[in-house]
């Protein structure tokens, strides 16, 4: 009888034990437990620190904690001047009322008038070509004279570029009249008005081109507001206006806009300005910065010709803030 064979299972092997390996393990453990200790004991150390801080912050005198507050305005230059407005311009629309004083209120606005002359002459091109010859009437020469340069004799003949250089430079009263009866004085007023209500200036209004005051104790008035408005559309559609009141000619005017001094990086674009018993010393000054911004300075009802100047540098100096 055969009998069946039923292998029998081997005796297991026994497992030896790597140094190494266990020396590793326990080299790897302790790094472990010291980085963790270390770890604790900083986060430990600066939440006491931090703890401590607040502590001392909380429980120190209110009037010695320290906040943060806001740059604080520059001081407003106080004006001896009926009315004054200061505006920065920049790119996008971007405006920024620097100063105001008196914005909304009706004031004469003396010569500054002639900026709505030449306004109305530009637009009118197929009247006023620049090269059209005037020649003086006995009317127009007989206007009140200018100190400086402009005074014209009857007979004189001029282009209009010309005349309209010697009422903006030098705020001839003479060259003005001469440019007004081209046209016809009733139909160039009206002009004036009507270019001024289609502008927005609600609050101006003009009796003649010249600005001087009236026999009847009329005078073209305006505002602060209205006149940077006006100021800002002839930037923008008749930038050539201005440039003519900063062109030197063959004397030096006394206007007064070369008589201010600006901040470095600072450069005048143009101005004009306006004097009458009635109206005072007035002045528009335009000027940029290094940084691309540009500054509208309006000033009515100055006590004179000279403290307009004083005046307007004042605000000029407070410009200076926003540069």
């Amino acid at each position: 009888m055969i009998k069946s064979y039923i292998p029998m299972p081997l005796p297991p092997k026994k497992r030896t034990k790597n140094k190494n390996s266990v020396l590793k393990r326990l080299f790897y453990f302790c790094v472990a437990l010291v980085v963790s200790g270390s770890a604790a004991a900083a986060i430990n150390c600066g939440q006491i620190e931090f703890e401590n801080y607040l502590y001392a912050q909380i429980s120190r005198p209110i009037h010695d904690i320290v906040l943060a507050t806001p740059k604080p305005e520059p001081k407003k230059p106080e004006l001896d001047a009926k009315a004054a407005f200061l505006l920065r311009l920049g790119d996008g629309n971007r405006q920024k009322m620097l100063f105001k004083k008196n914005i909304d209120r009706k004031l004469p606005i003396a010569s500054i008038t002639k900026l709505m002359t030449a306004k109305v002459i530009l637009e009118n091109p197929d009247i006023y070509e620049l090269s059209r010859l005037i020649t003086v009437s006995f009317e127009a020469a007989a206007r009140p004279d200018v100190p400086v340069f402009g005074n014209l004799q009857a007979g004189e003949i001029y282009s209009v570029e010309q005349l309209l250089f010697l009422a903006l430079h030098y705020s001839s009263n003479d060259a003005v009249q001469a440019l007004v009866e081209i046209m016809g004085e009733e139909r160039f007023i009206l002009s004036m008005n009507e270019n001024a209500a289609r502008t927005g200036l609600d609050q101006t209004m003009f009796f003649n081109a010249t600005g001087l005051d009236e026999q009847d104790g009329r005078a073209n008035y305006s505002t602060a507001l209205d006149l940077t408005a006006l100021t800002e559309n002839i930037l923008k559609f008749h930038p050539e206006i201005f440039a003519i009141t900063k062109t030197p000619g063959p004397y030096r005017t006394q206007n007064g806009i070369f008589d201010f001094n600006l901040w470095d990086g600072q450069k005048l674009v143009g101005g004009k300005t306006g004097y009458t018993e009635k109206a005072g010393g007035c002045m528009i000054a335009v000027f940029d910065d290094k940084n691309g911004w540009r500054y509208i300075s309006v000033l009515l009802g100055a006590v004179n010709s000279e403290t307009r100047v004083a005046e307007m540098q004042k605000m000029i100096n407070f410009s200076g803030n926003y540069n």
